[in-house]
């Protein structure tokens, strides 16, 4: 899982047509599991995940409301089209891959 900042945040939400990350902290146990998940899967989804730590972020986590961790969020088309917060299991991960 590739670990992104807001600047690149905004350059691959331009670039790429369906755009999925997930929000963590380095505190936050659940957001560490699912990294878990996440990385013991990676092979398996049709997109990448990317991953932003709000600590470092807080701009874009403010904007973009993140109130709970983990939250992972699908744009298309710079657009954002689905949020799933919480752990998650890997079919869920799958199923927003997709």
């Amino acid at each position: 899982m590739k670990i992104i900042d807001s600047n690149e945040f905004a350059a691959r939400a331009k670039g790429q047509n369906i755009f999925i990350v997930q929000f963590s902290a380095s505190w936050c146990g659940p957001c560490k599991t699912l990294t878990k998940t996440i990385e013991a899967n990676e092979e398996k989804f049709s997109n990448e995940i990317y991953k932003i730590d709000i600590d470092d972020n807080k701009e874009l986590a403010s904007v973009l409301q993140i109130k709970s961790l983990p939250t992972i969020i699908r744009f298309e088309n710079e657009l954002e089209v689905k949020r799933l917060v919480g752990n998650q299991t890997f079919e869920q991960l799958a199923e927003l891959t997709l």
